[in-house]
């Protein structure tokens, strides 16, 4: 049993702008805006995973395919591009289809932890210990020998104000050994 660590990126900016515009809704908590798949999803989304549990060359794609087998834990994690400088994106919802092949409801974790970068520019040889903010969810694979098609919900928060610039999701797959 293994923990398979995914890396979503959201384009932040992009969707700001465009729910600012109009071409874009911004959806609710409960109806979240559904950013389509492939190539719909592919310009808001990128998703990464230790290259050993990817299924189909789908290595950056918002349609991540991981292969796990049963017992192994899915945990996702997510950030903007600008690493949530700008806006911040927090996953707070998810739906599994079958909806027995993973424990649900998940669990969401917000938690501290030390990380050190260097300071300065240029940046000093010596890192600088800081104090980093680290959220995730995760979910431990109950069903073997199947492919979960799921959805993620996010928010994104505009951070100049602390408002929610909208609720969005998309559907990635978990291909089970």
């Amino acid at each position: 049993m293994a923990t398979i660590n995914v890396l979503i990126a959201v384009d932040g900016a992009t969707l700001a702008q465009q729910v600012k515009d109009g071409s874009l809704s911004p959806g609710s908590a409960g109806s979240p805006t559904n950013l389509g798949s492939y190539s719909s999803s592919n310009v808001y989304i990128a998703m990464i995973a230790p290259n050993s549990s990817i299924s189909n060359g789908t290595q950056g794609q918002s349609e991540l395919q991981i292969s796990a087998n049963g017992g192994d834990t899915v945990e996702w994690a997510i950030t903007t591009f600008d690493n949530n400088f700008d806006q911040t994106a927090y996953l707070y919802g998810s739906s599994f289809n079958p909806g027995t092949a993973i424990n649900t409801p998940l669990s969401y974790a917000s938690g501290q932890a030390y990380a050190y970068l260097a300071t300065g520019n240029p940046p000093a040889s010596t890192p600088t210990k800081f104090i980093n903010q680290v959220s995730t969810v995760s979910g431990t694979i109950l069903q073997i020998g199947l492919t979960i098609q799921y959805t993620l919900s996010f928010t994104l928060v505009n951070n100049s104000n602390g408002s929610i610039i909208g609720y969005f999701l998309w559907d990635p797959f978990i291909i089970v050994n």
